[in-house]
């Protein structure tokens, strides 16, 4: 089943990249909660098709020129996956390129995204998954 569900986060990963958000959506479930790095932040989640699509808008779109997540490789940690990659991104003002490693516990149900949360460092994202 792993791989299954790491197959549906490349997929949903590559319709992000492609910033198809009607794609990326098919992969996320209904009341999906995610936890972007700068969310994390401030204490914030998005939940539902809704807030992903509000996240997008306000946060993705408004401030990156590209913003391409790269799933890499995986762990299951208990009923999680952990995905290792990294992301490229370029800014919309500042025009500013950076690669920086990321590292995303999953939660899959019913075959779609049901959370994640992103983590700039592996260890604190497998702290995480295991709680």
């Amino acid at each position: 089943m792993s791989g299954e569900n790491f197959d549906v986060v490349r997929a949903a990963w590559d319709a992000f990249s492609r910033h198809d958000v009607d794609d990326f959506l098919d992969h996320v479930h209904p009341d999906v909660e995610i936890v972007p790095f700068g969310a994390a932040m401030e204490g914030e989640a998005y939940r539902g098709h809704a807030g992903v699509r509000d996240w997008w808008e306000h946060e993705i779109d408004a401030n990156w020129e590209t913003f391409d997540p790269h799933a890499e490789d995986f762990e299951e940690v208990g009923d999680r996956l952990v995905v290792f990659g990294h992301w490229i991104a370029r800014g919309r003002t500042s025009g500013v390129d950076l690669n920086m490693p990321a590292t995303w516990v999953v939660d899959i149900k019913d075959g779609k995204i049901a959370r994640w949360q992103t983590f700039t460092d592996r260890d604190d994202a497998l702290r995480a998954a295991r709680t």
